[in-house]
């Protein structure tokens, strides 16, 4: 009869290995394992296996957005290179084929864990990568250095902030200048106004509109024998029932002046809007206001870029 302890032992021995193998096996038939994955192929205007939640698209550029804009990846292909601090936590190199003016960033494996965000496991071809675009020394002189700054960081965020101050310093000008403008009118053509409507009360005898002859183009002391009697009553208001060319008033000097000005003020706007504009070359603006009709820009021939990153699940 065996004793108590080696039966312990032999139970033990029988139990160890169907407890491993339990571990090892995976949740369902799509499930992987990352760390058994030596390459990915992934393609542009194609979508994500996906079980738990919403399927991604195989290729997502991450910014900045106008170079994203300019040139889109039709496909990359990701290499393992390796684990980070787990076996599981795999690390990517990732190739592409980009102009000369073109340059890939991070690029990071996103797949979806088989039960949970956590999980280990992943779901078979459920993984996409999100990559960053950047502007190469020959993109730069072509598009302009700032496109490289982009989606986050300290340049980014300073450009903002300037580009917020002088759209407000811009609004503040124009209440300013409107504000002068009107009132200048309202002092220039109050006068009138009141003439017309009589609002003006008589100063001097005079009945309302005979004291604008000198400036409006009214009759004054003619000379001589003088003028028989007052003069006639000019009116600053036009007659609708004159004839053409025999209307009391018509524009002036000052209403000229007036429109001139505000013309002038105008045009200086639309010129300095375009001075800041840094990503128009050669013709192109990939900007909101920029032509459907224009053709894309042409690039030069392509070459290999890589980007690395690590592994991300959902």
């Amino acid at each position: 009869m065996r004793s108590l302890p080696s039966l312990a032992i032999t139970a033990l021995l029988l139990i160890t290995p169907t407890t491993s193998k339990g571990t090892t096996k995976p949740p369902g038939q799509d499930a992987i394992l990352l760390s058994n994955v030596q390459t990915l192929t992934l393609r542009d205007h194609r979508m994500t296996s996906s079980r738990r939640v919403a399927p991604m698209p195989q290729l997502g550029c991450t910014g900045p957005s106008k170079i994203c804009d300019l040139y889109q990846i039709e496909t990359m292909r990701c290499t393992n290179q390796g684990y980070d601090y787990d076996e599981e936590d795999v690390q990517w190199t990732c190739t592409a084929s980009l102009p000369a003016e073109f340059k890939l960033g991070a690029t990071d494996v996103i797949c979806e864990g088989y039960r949970n965000s956590n999980d280990k496991w992943v779901l078979k071809g459920s993984c996409g990568v999100e990559y960053r675009l950047l502007l190469t020394e020959l993109g730069e002189k072509r598009f302009g250095k700032s496109q490289n700054r982009g989606a986050a960081g300290w340049a980014s965020r300073q450009t903002g902030g300037t580009a917020g101050y002088r759209k407000t310093f811009a609004l503040l000008g124009d209440l300013i200048f409107w504000g002068f403008f009107v009132s200048v009118f309202v002092l220039i053509f109050w006068p009138m106004i009141a003439d017309c409507f009589g609002l003006r009360r008589t100063r001097g005898g005079r009945a309302p509109g005979q004291g604008w002859g000198g400036f409006w183009g009214g009759g004054g002391g003619g000379g001589g024998g003088g003028y028989p009697g007052p003069p006639p009553p000019y009116s600053p208001c036009p007659d609708p029932n004159a004839s053409f060319g025999r209307q009391g008033w018509t524009p002036g000097f000052w209403t000229g002046a007036l429109g001139g000005a505000a013309a002038g003020y105008q045009m200086g706007r639309r010129g300095n809007s375009g001075v800041g504009s840094s990503f128009r070359s050669g013709g192109y603006d990939a900007g909101e206001g920029s032509s459907r009709s224009r053709s894309p820009p042409r690039f030069s021939s392509t070459s290999e870029s890589t980007g690395f990153g690590s592994t991300r699940r959902r």
